[in-house]
């Protein structure tokens, strides 16, 4: 049936509108049936907001959506029903959903949630190189640290807002960058974004350097500033805030007044690997989505370059057969179309959810594939395949090690990490099954 809309005229923050009317729907079981929020353009003062409703035909308001907008503290007049092409005018183009990310979900209109395994636009286009992109970078690290935490929804758009995205896809890839980089974490069901405590992390292969990470803002720079040394480095091609590197902070108090400006974590990196399973404990943490009948989606595999259709893969006695790898699902219903990559692993019967890269490596591990990592003890750079790139866990500690995101080598087929110490590279390696060679 057609999508129409309830209108309500309301006050108040729309972030948080929209927090209550999704809390509200989720509670009530009823995503489905209201599947997004629209809000008038330029909320402010008194404004609209619309709810979305689907597979009602009935000229009253059913009990369902009232109770909705009764349980988001929604008291206007609801006005109902309100065509799409009614509110066209007032609203803007995108709708916020109201699913919740743990199960099979509505399509987000802004973008996949941070943990959608489908992140191919990790690596930064090579075509960019301006410094103020850099500059908006770290506006977004300010703003991210003034707001300490919010949802998805707001993080996509303060990166729209700041030019940083200019589609879907790239707001998933500046949190991605983000993580990796320690200024950010995400929840578990993706929906919500908060900032990580400012940290003096030393790097591995200098130990007597250190940077910052976490929480950052142009006062608390100033305050380092003003005790010891610091310099503030882009990264490759400005692809992410610059790195605030602080000179000789060890061998004094980080503190001011005895207020303590940024507690220290050591080498992180080290001790992020220590941490570590190996591939087949990373295998075991990761989500497994169940409860999947393939035979309502239409089904593509990944061979190593793209999906291609799959014809092969069935159910019989309510066991799946087909061969492990990474596999694109997608169910085109006009209501709520759906597409999820994951992972299956055939001996155990399991569909996996996780960052796209730790996905193909764990497919190209399946098939028996020998990896392999240069190493220039030199320089204390790691190279690594473009198309090996390591599961997002484990590149962590990489970018860790300097505070500086990967760049393409000479070789545009592999990336350098930079400053990573011969003791990190064997705990990871080995957690890995990678092969080292010297350069």
């Amino acid at each position: 049936m057609a999508r129409r809309y309830v209108a309500v005229s309301t006050v108040g923050n729309p972030t948080q509108i929209f927090d209550r009317i999704s809390k509200a729907v989720r509670a009530e079981n009823l995503t489905r049936m209201i599947p997004a929020v629209k809000f008038e353009r330029k909320p402010r003062g008194q404004f609209y907001v619309f709810l979305a409703v689907e597979g009602t035909e009935a000229t009253q308001i059913s009990d369902d959506v009232r109770t909705v907008l009764q349980r988001a503290g929604l008291r206007g007049n609801p006005l109902w029903p309100i065509e799409p092409v009614a509110i066209k005018s007032m609203t803007g183009p995108t709708e916020l959903e109201t699913h919740s990310l743990n199960a099979l979900t509505y399509k987000s209109l802004w973008a996949d949630d941070p943990g959608d395994p489908f992140d191919l636009s990790a690596i930064p286009s090579d075509e960019i190189d301006d410094p103020a992109l850099g500059e908006r970078y770290d506006q977004l690290l300010y703003w991210l640290s003034a707001n300490a935490e919010g949802t998805w929804h707001t993080f996509a758009r303060i990166c729209h807002v700041l030019q940083l995205a200019g589609d879907t896809n790239q707001p998933r890839s500046i949190f991605r960058r983000l993580t990796l980089l320690g200024y950010i974490e995400s929840s578990g069901d993706g929906q919500k974004w908060s900032i990580c405590p400012t940290t003096l992390v030393q790097c591995a292969a200098d130990p007597e350097v250190c940077f910052l990470t976490g929480q950052r803002t142009p006062k608390l720079i100033e305050q380092f500033d003003e005790r010891w040394k610091v310099e503030s480095i882009p990264q490759p091609d400005y692809q992410g805030p610059s790195r605030v590197k602080v000179h000789s902070v060890l061998s004094m108090d980080a503190s001011d007044n005895g207020f303590c400006l940024a507690p220290r974590a050591g080498v992180a990196s080290v001790l992020l690997a220590q941490s570590l399973p190996n591939l087949e404990g990373w295998t075991d943490t990761l989500t497994t989505i169940d409860r999947i009948s393939t035979a309502r989606y239409n089904i593509e595999i990944w061979n190593g370059s793209r999906f291609i259709p799959c014809d092969t893969f069935y159910e019989r006695d309510g066991q799946c057969v087909g061969e492990s790898g990474i596999y694109c699902l997608t169910r085109n219903e006009r209501a709520n179309p759906y597409r999820l990559v994951l992972y299956f692993d055939q001996p155990n019967q399991r569909w996996l959810r996780g960052d796209w890269y730790g996905l193909c490596f764990l497919s190209y591990h399946t098939i028996g594939r020998d990896f392999e990592a240069r190493y220039d003890s030199s320089t204390n750079d790691i190279l690594i395949p473009k198309d090996e790139r390591w599961p997002l866990l484990y590149e962590r500690p990489l970018v860790l090690a300097s505070g500086i995101l990967p760049y393409r080598a000479e070789n545009p087929k592999w990336l350098r990490y930079s400053g990573v110490s011969s003791e990190l590279v064997q705990r990871l390696t080995q957690k890995l099954n990678v092969s080292i060679r010297e350069i």
